[in-house]
């Protein structure tokens, strides 16, 4: 049985190859995921996620999984931070396009399904309400 999952369909190629460099790093080392959250203060489901492609790792797990392993840490934060723009992006696309079929389904249901909208004359024919006068002709005294 292999080690690792298959990433998600649709995964950004530089989430991807973030990724594989993580799950890399972690195989050279031999750690299992309990152990590897023991020593980095991450939890094994969150390393879990991390390394299926399903959660981006937090800088700071990327940095703590560098000192545990005794791997230099500028090339994973590299990868890293081209995974976050990407990872960013992508979170912004779903974002827009979760609030559209919102406002989609909210508009669907606000919307009165057998009440005519008004005729324009019958709107436009009401005269605005004047205001009352106050007290004209009368002096102060």
């Amino acid at each position: 049985m292999p080690r690792w999952k298959d990433l998600p369909d649709g995964l950004d190629p530089r989430v991807g190859e973030f990724v594989t460099r993580l799950r890399r790093t972690v195989d050279g080392n031999g750690s299992s995921l309990a152990t590897l959250a023991d020593r980095t203060g991450y939890g094994r489901t969150s390393w879990e996620r991390y390394l299926n492609g399903r959660l981006l790792a937090p800088k700071g797990a990327v940095i703590a999984l560098a000192e545990v392993t005794g791997t230099d840490p500028v090339p994973l934060i590299t990868l890293w931070e081209l995974a976050e723009r990407a990872w960013s992006r992508s979170e912004l696309r779903h974002d827009n396009a979760t609030e559209a079929v919102r406002l989609s389904r909210a508009r669907t249901v606000t919307a009165p399904a057998s009440a005519p909208a008004p005729a324009p004359e019958a709107v436009a024919a009401d005269p605005p309400p004047r205001p009352r006068a106050r007290g004209r002709g009368r002096t102060r005294g």
